[in-house]
């Protein structure tokens, strides 16, 4: 007996032990099972790789208030988790720490939280404390939430934010709002903070095109949060200047002059890259009067495949105006139907450039339709639906037309937006003997270059730059310059898997009440069978 005591204690003690052993290989170790279909809870490879080239440290210090309420309460978890695969994949180049703001208050900050005061109208408000503006210098913002202390709702001020630190180079994340971001933000910031040169996306000016700070204000402060974005005006020149990785040509009313056809196009030849945002119209989005647009590329994109219609897509899956109407002595605001502004459920998914990307809208934009030439390969990444048609000019885009006493014949879908990458030919091919004064003339593009082609240039306005189009926006520019692993991080965890791309009403409404109703009512029916057979097995006689 005595020695099956010893036993059981050897036992006891070596389990223990394993277990105080393995803890102590997990504070070192981060592991994570991950079983979803595109594990989006396990790093990126562009996470990884970024990781992986780090040569000095980076610190991030996380500034979370503790014990938040819901939905608050699992960022802190989110983010600690996160930033352990970020540290284990860089083999401990990356460091980080969570900091409680509340618990480095001294006391003489919780006096001055207890110091209200009135301004001139009343209202109340106490001076910061000392942590409070340490954070606002670093560039971390408070957020106000609701909470219940002493059984009554109060406001709180919270922090959620993180500071991203390598040698002299400082980035900030204000407030973690959304955590399906959060890796690609965090990957975004250090490559930003560590790679040596900056890319640099041109935006060609000189043809009346809308000005950065008139209509593409959110454009520019979108993509000068990872690269540089810089106008550039072709006037005079002959080719891009040599620092430029990309171009961006959106919406010019007048036509190219032949020596800027000729430097855009060698620039392209450089196996560079460029995408054409080009307008048939232009339109006031106040007053929807239109003016015509006549950029002169057509002849240079025809080299390559591309040919921009000149009809403008209407659709009848489309997005919503408020138009102003009198009923009586009052005017109000309907929303009503607009075609020429279609709205697309889902854009073509085959490409990482818009594969789960939704309700992207294409305002006022035209047909492009593409066939690919030798050496290159030619992609279709959005399309209007079945439901569309054409329309020619003079065109009527007024609001408040009636369409019931139209006769509209669908013939969609049409292609809204291509991209072509590969081997080009140059649009001025038959000079490639000729010397220029920038020497002599590429016939045919020396890597791989890239184009993207839309029918318009709206859908990158202030008005229109909704989430969606702002993904979009996103994923054009890193295609561009040659960053697709980034690409793939954004989209990752958006793609959708429906059972099917068309539903029958029938269908559809009995997936919905079967999953609703059908596992209450299969547990139900296993309760009965249970039931059943228990009274059966007690009436059952003995034998």
């Amino acid at each position: 007996m005595r020695a099956d005591t010893r036993n059981a204690t050897v036992f006891l003690i070596a389990v223990v032990g394993s277990l105080v052993l393995l803890n102590l290989l997990a504070v070192r170790t981060f592991f994570r099972l991950d079983v979803t279909k595109e594990g989006i809870y396990t790093l990126a490879s562009a996470s990884k790789d970024t990781m992986a080239g780090l040569e000095d440290p980076v610190t991030v210090t996380a500034y979370f208030t503790e014990n938040l309420p819901a939905p608050y309460s699992g960022n802190a978890r989110y983010v600690r988790d996160l930033l352990a695969e970020y540290r284990s994949a860089s083999k401990g180049k990356l460091s980080f720490e969570f900091i409680d703001p509340s618990a480095q208050e001294t006391e003489a900050d919780k006096e001055t939280k207890r110091e209200v005061k009135r301004d001139i109208f009343g209202r109340q408000f106490r001076e910061p404390t000392s942590v409070e503006k340490e954070l606002s210098s670093l560039g971390i913002q408070p957020v106000e939430i609701r909470v219940v202390e002493q059984d009554q709702m109060q406001t709180k001020r919270a922090y959620m934010g993180l500071v991203i630190k390598h040698q002299e180079k400082k980035e900030v994340i204000p407030v973690v709002q959304d955590l399906g971001s959060l890796e690609y933000d965090l990957t975004s910031l250090i490559r930003k903070m560590t790679r040596p040169k900056t890319p640099v996306l041109a935006v060609l000016q000189g043809h009346e095109e809308p000005a950065l700070n008139e209509k593409f204000t959110r454009l520019q402060a979108m993509l000068s949060q990872t690269y540089e974005v810089r106008p550039l005006d072709l006037t005079g020149k002959d080719k891009v200047d040599e620092d430029v990785d990309a171009l961006l040509i959106l919406g010019p009313k007048t036509a190219f002059k032949p020596n800027e056809i000729r430097a855009v196009d060698q620039f392209l030849m450089q196996g560079k890259s460029a995408a054409f945002f080009l307008d048939s119209i232009q339109v006031d989005t106040r007053t929807f009067e239109s003016t015509p647009a006549e950029h002169g590329l057509g002849p240079l994109l025809a080299t390559y495949g591309i040919t921009v219609g000149d009809k403008l897509v209407a659709d009848a899956q489309s997005a919503h105006l408020n138009v102003q109407e009198r009923r009586g002595f009052m005017v109000v605001s309907m929303p009503v139907p607009f075609p020429f502004i279609p709205q697309l459920q889902q854009l073509e998914v085959d490409s990482p450039l818009t594969r789960g990307l939704t309700g992207v809208t294409f305002p006022f934009v035209t047909d492009v339709t593409v066939q690919p030439v030798e050496g290159s390969t030619a992609t279709v990444l959005a399309r209007s639906s079945a439901k569309s048609w054409l329309e020619g000019k003079p065109y009527n885009i007024d609001p408040r037309r009636d369409w019931r006493n139209e006769t509209i014949n669908p013939a969609g879908p049409y292609n809204l937006m291509v991209q072509v990458s590969g081997k080009l030919k140059s649009h001025f091919a038959s000079e490639a003997n000729a010397s220029g004064p920038n020497g002599p003339v590429l016939a045919e593009s020396k890597g791989e270059a890239r184009v993207i082609v839309v029918g318009g240039s709206t859908l990158l306005w202030d008005d229109f730059m909704a989430r969606p189009n702002q993904a979009l926006l996103l994923n054009v520019a890193d295609w561009l310059l040659l960053d697709p692993a980034l690409l793939a991080m954004r989209t990752r965890g958006l793609a959708q898997a429906p059972l099917q791309q068309e539903l029958s009403d029938a269908t559809r409404n009995g997936v919905k009440f079967g999953n609703a109703l059908g596992l209450p009512l299969l547990l139900s029916l296993y309760g009965v069978v249970r039931w059943r057979r228990r009274e059966a097995s007690r009436t059952a006689p003995l034998t």
